[in-house]
């Protein structure tokens, strides 16, 4: 196998995600490693019933931009993404 072949493989590979929202609820996607996350983002808050500007997406304590893909973020098989709801305002003391 060439150079070019081993790189597109690796492009079309599948993997599976999880997201786990605060409750513990887990939701699985199998998506390709070149597929950019806002695409999973869009799914899953459509999924919820919920707007996706209202929910962060986090994979080990930092946020995942939604250009970024589970390539670039080099995830793994079955790895986890946290889902948050959004914070805005309130009062600090």
């Amino acid at each position: 196998m060439s150079d070019n072949e081993k790189a597109a493989d690796e492009g079309n590979e599948t993997i599976t995600i999880r997201i786990r929202d605060q409750t513990g609820e887990e939701t699985f996607f199998k998506i390709k490693k070149t597929t950019k996350m806002q695409k999973v983002f869009e799914t899953y808050a459509s999924r919820k019933g919920i707007q996706s500007s209202s929910i962060r997406f986090m994979l080990d304590g930092e946020r995942i931009l939604p250009d970024a893909t589970p390539k670039m973020l080099e995830m793994d098989d079955q790895d986890q993404i946290d889902c948050m709801l959004e914070q805005t305002g309130g009062r600090s003391f």
